[in-house]
């Protein structure tokens, strides 16, 4: 029997007559009558009797049913998985990014994810910058995210979203009100700074070269994240991207535009050697969308299949 043949004799089976069978095949009663005697011709026995314009299965026919089903059992499992992989239901994620962009906007987007594809499970990761290119070159993670990214020969770098360099200050600062600052206005503060290994400091540098003002003192830390909590203890002011948007976690620390306007590009990171998949697609987009909305942007354009 060829698959059409099992299709008319398992329909004939579930509804007991050749016209319903073809009416839910959306084929006519004579093609399905046809199919029917073309199966038992090449069977040479029958699967049914005609009995009093009724079709009753014979033994032959209910000895082979079960197989029958298991065939179309495996077919509906085929068509759930393509479904599965047309909507992105099917495969795994795994994630990568630095502290900056992975405490605030990324959780984010993977719980909107996690809401959307609930049978999808998600390895997130919060790593160092060095980190996050060696695990995206070697593929241990699918995508990572990172901001003024360095060129790598294993990774692809494609943009996010667009953000810039802020000021974090408590707010009981004299500069707390403020709707925006220059270098000129941190003369005489305790200034907190990054460390060189810091992708910040080279900008947070450029900011201040030309301003020769004084601070009362500098500490040097080595991530963003800390410079948030020094500023919530009162031990200075720094410099740092809008992105981390930790005020969520120091609601007594505010961040005020920095001018003139240092822009900070977000970064995809993808294998060199390996597309991104229809499930990485979609959860980069929620990732856009996210920081387009807390940045006010538009968001970045969706990376090609």
């Amino acid at each position: 029997m060829n698959f059409r043949q099992m299709e008319v004799f398992h329909a004939i089976m579930m509804t007991g007559s050749v016209t319903s069978a073809a009416k839910s095949l959306n084929i006519t009663q004579p093609a399905a009558t046809k199919i029917l005697r073309h199966s038992e011709d090449q069977l040479k026995f029958r699967l049914f009797h005609r009995i009093k314009g009724r079709l009753v299965p014979t033994d032959d026919a209910l000895a082979i049913l079960p197989d029958v089903e298991r065939v179309f059992q495996e077919m509906r499992a085929v068509h759930q998985s393509l479904d599965d992989v047309r909507n992105a239901r099917r495969g795994s994620l795994s994630i990568v990014a630095i502290p900056t962009l992975g405490q605030v906007a990324l959780p984010r987007a993977i719980a909107q994810f996690a809401r959307e594809r609930p049978e999808v499970p998600v390895s997130f990761e919060i790593r160092a910058k060095r980190y996050v290119m060696q695990s995206v070159a070697t593929q241990r993670a699918e995508v990572g995210f990172a901001f003024l990214t360095p060129t790598h020969s294993g990774v692809e770098t494609r943009p996010l979203g667009s953000g810039r360099l802020v000021c974090i200050v408590r707010r009981d600062h004299r500069l707390a009100d403020r709707t925006s600052v220059t270098a000129t206005d941190l003369a005489g503060e305790s200034f907190i700074t990054f460390s060189k290994d810091q992708g910040l400091r080279p900008l947070v540098e450029s900011a201040l070269v030309n301003s020769r003002i004084q601070f009362s003192g500098q500490i040097e830390t080595g991530w963003v994240s800390t410079a948030w909590s020094l500023v919530d203890n009162g031990i200075g002011i720094s410099l740092v991207d809008s992105f981390s948007q930790l005020d969520r976690l120091y609601p007594n620390v505010v961040a005020i535009p920095f001018l003139p306007e240092l822009p900070v590009q977000a970064d995809i990171l993808i294998p060199r050697a390996k597309p991104l998949s229809r499930i990485a697609r979609h959860f980069v987009d929620l990732a856009s969308k996210v920081l387009s909305e807390e940045h006010g942007k538009a968001p970045a354009e969706s990376p090609p299949p």
